[in-house]
Formats: structure tokens, sequence, C-alpha cells
């Protein structure tokens, strides 16, 4: 009877508590990306990082450098990435100028390096978990990428 009774209690527990979910806090998943488009190439990374560079001179102090690198997904090429770089990093939406020295890009191509000359980095929105932006920039040897976006979590 004992046995019984508990048996009952415990699937009762269950079918009660079964529909219980605790939603605080929200947990939400980040599905980084960057994608952009070189000539007629659609450029789709399969995973992107970020990364945060803290300067460890006093001299040279220029605070945080925000690196975000978008690794292709192409398997044809696929040691291709595209790296950006925005220096003196504050945390907040702005945009960064390559002319200027506020940003830097790279696009790499199998064994070629293409370093931007001109082109721009924004950073559109910071929240607590994402900074998203898009991005277009010329290479040295005259390579457009154009149609720059990014969505990453924080570092």
């Amino acid at each position: 009877m004992k046995k019984g009774f508990f048996l009952f209690v415990a699937i009762l527990s269950c079918v009660v508590f079964s529909g219980c979910v605790k939603t605080s806090p929200t947990v939400f998943t980040i599905n980084p990306s960057l994608t952009a488009t070189i000539g007629t190439y659609d450029f789709i990374s399969s995973r992107t990082v970020p990364s945060i560079l803290y300067s460890q001179h006093a001299n040279l102090d220029t605070g945080k450098t925000l690196i975000i690198t978008g690794y292709t997904s192409d398997p044809v090429s696929p040691r291709d990435r595209i790296v950006l770089t925005v220096t003196n990093y504050t945390g907040v939406s702005n945009t960064y100028s390559i002319v200027e020295g506020q940003a830097s890009a790279t696009y790499y191509h199998g064994s070629s390096v293409g370093y931007a000359l001109g082109g721009i980095v924004s950073i559109q929105k910071v929240t607590t978990t994402t900074i998203t932006g898009y991005f277009s920039f010329n290479t040295q040897d005259n390579l457009a990428i154009t149609n720059g976006l990014f969505t990453v979590g924080l570092p």
C-alpha cells in the first residue's frame, strides 16, 4: 500500500511539474557570421571568431583592439579568411576609417594576402551579448570586398 501511494505521488508530481520550465535568466544562443561579396564571389564564413587585444606597453597604451576573423566555408579554398581590426575599440557603435588608421582589413586567399588601402569597418550595434556591423574595403591589388556584414558574440 505504501509503495503504491509513493508511486502515485511520484507519477503525479512528474505530471504536474513536467511542464514547468525556468525562463529566467534567458539564455540566448549567438550564431556568429561574416559574409561579403568579393567580385562575383560570395564569401560566407563557416566560423567567425571575435577577440580583444589589450595594449600591455605603458608608453604605447592604445586601449583595446577588436579583431574579427571570418574563416571561409568554401571547401575549394579552405584557407581563405577575412580579418577586420578596429583600433581603440570603445565598446560602442561607431564607424572606423581604414584610410585614417582607425581600422584595418585583410583578405587572405590561398597564399596571397590583400591588405586594405581604403574602406570602413562600422559597428552598428553593441548589446550585452553581440556586436553587429558592416564593412567594405579595397585591397592594394584592386580587389573590392563589398556588402560585408558580421555578427559576433562579445569576446
